[in-house]
């Protein structure tokens, strides 16, 4: 058991709960940042986009605005499933590229592929387990309104998503992230501890 789908909400902390695991040797894979490296002027999606929602979403070097992209596409869902069938297909590929890649190097290396719609696009078969994280409401739109988000943005974008509490029930592992950094990486510890328990023949993480 080396393959493992990680998900959870916006601002919950998928980034830190990575950087934890990339410490403790897994290979990570960010769908996030594969999707951005789509985005860049001249890449595939990058072409699609601009195709789909004209050049008024550009910045003045050619980047994509993704602050402007998100306000309209968030707060019209049509215009959100128009945007994710156009993008999320090569993103799913490079992501599966990837992991392949890495699994052909090295068959026993335990790898984490980040994807915060894992649920949304039915994808929980392509892996081991599911792990989720999650946190309170209220910490949820702290964090976001400090990454510079208006409410309205926050409300948009979770609700433009499965509920944490969805997810959390049909993964095999959660982390709850209130908290200190300490504490979500004592969870952390618990997981591997979980996982080798797994591997010496008792186990913890099977449902």
């Amino acid at each position: 058991m080396n393959y493992f789908g990680l998900t959870g909400g916006i601002g919950c902390g998928k980034t830190t709960l990575s950087c934890f695991f990339m410490k403790e040797g897994f290979e990570i894979i960010d769908t996030d940042m594969i999707s951005q490296e789509l985005l860049q002027p001249g890449k595939e999606n990058w072409k699609k986009v601009v195709d789909e929602f004209g050049k008024e979403i550009l910045n003045k070097d050619n980047t994509i605005n993704r602050r402007l992209l998100g306000q309209l596409v968030f707060q019209n869902p049509e215009l959100l499933d128009r945007l994710n069938k156009i993008t999320h297909p090569s993103i799913r590929q490079q992501w599966k590229k990837k992991a392949s890649e890495i699994k052909d190097k090295d068959p026993e290396k335990q790898i984490i592929v980040v994807i915060p719609l894992l649920f949304e696009e039915k994808l929980e078969k392509d892996f081991d387990k599911i792990l989720c994280i999650g946190c309170s409401p209220s910490v949820q739109y702290k964090r976001l309104l400090d990454r510079g988000l208006s409410f309205q943005e926050i409300k948009n974008r979770i609700e433009s998503q499965w509920s944490l509490e969805k997810k959390m029930e049909l993964s095999d592992f959660v982390f709850w992230n209130d908290g200190s950094i300490q504490l979500l990486y004592d969870q952390g510890h618990i997981f591997l501890n979980k996982l080798q328990s797994d591997k010496t023949g008792s186990s913890f993480l099977g449902k």
